[in-house]
């Protein structure tokens, strides 16, 4: 996991940008541009302040909560990297930030955490344990492909109950 570096006192952010929760847009007070630049690999916006990039989702959370991140990840729940909505960002652990990702390209199912395992002929579900880094609990194995599905979303629902 990379280390986040800490943000500058929500006071010294307040004095240098607007933020507008209900869209989004972060403007910069002294120029009075709209902070759009993406970061070199296209995917976060992000603001130059004191000589420094910052991810500006992380700046636009701090400044609509009023709330530092810390060590958290400031999630956008669609999925969006460019949708700064403040109702469209969260705060997860660095292993609930993995259960919002895209799905591989090798999975075959269409659904995380379910797969066919070849070698035993059977449908097999799973999902991370939120109390153990590095560790599945494993919940079905069968021959239903449906089975298997919905043992993995009653298990999300069970052990993550605030992202699904």
């Amino acid at each position: 996991m990379t280390k986040i570096k800490p943000l500058p006192p929500l006071e010294d952010l307040q004095k240098a940008f607007d933020y507008d929760p209900i869209t989004g847009i972060l403007i910069n007070r002294t120029t009075g541009n709209i902070q759009n630049c993406l970061d070199s690999k296209g995917r976060y916006i992000v603001v130059s302040y004191k000589n420094e990039s910052w991810q500006s989702h992380r700046i636009c959370y701090y400044l609509g909560n009023e709330k530092d991140p810390n060590d958290l990840q400031v999630d956008h729940k669609d999925q969006n990297k460019q949708n700064n909505k403040l109702k469209n960002l969260r705060l997860l652990t660095n292993s609930q930030q993995q259960l919002n990702t895209k799905l591989r390209s090798t999975n075959r199912s269409g659904h995380a955490g379910v797969f066919f395992d070849k070698k035993g002929n059977k449908w097999r579900a799973y999902i991370a344990n939120p109390e153990e880094k590095n560790k599945k609990i494993w919940l079905y194995r069968g021959v239903s492909e449906e089975d298997a599905l919905k043992a993995r979303k009653e298990a999300e629902k069970k052990y993550y109950p605030d992202m699904f």
